[in-house]
């Protein structure tokens, strides 16, 4: 689990996309699986980065494999 200052690099993308992320804020990432809060309202927000990837690798598969049945059907 890692500081969002160091997942965020690792995931490749920036800390404030990855806090837009958080199914709180309307994303795909859930808490106590992909994040996990701490007691605090300052305490870091700490990231399970291979969950992580993960989940966004999963919903990238989902949006090919959409576009794709969608090209399909528009080509018939």
């Amino acid at each position: 689990m890692l500081r969002t200052s160091q997942a965020a690099p690792i995931i490749g993308i920036s800390q404030g996309h990855l806090k837009r992320q958080m199914d709180c804020k309307g994303g795909p990432l859930r808490a106590g699986i992909h994040y996990q809060l701490g007691p605090h309202k300052n305490s870091p927000i700490l990231w399970d980065v291979d969950a992580v990837r993960d989940e966004f690798h999963r919903l990238g598969m989902l949006s090919r494999t959409a576009d794709a049945i969608i090209t399909s059907v528009q080509g018939s």
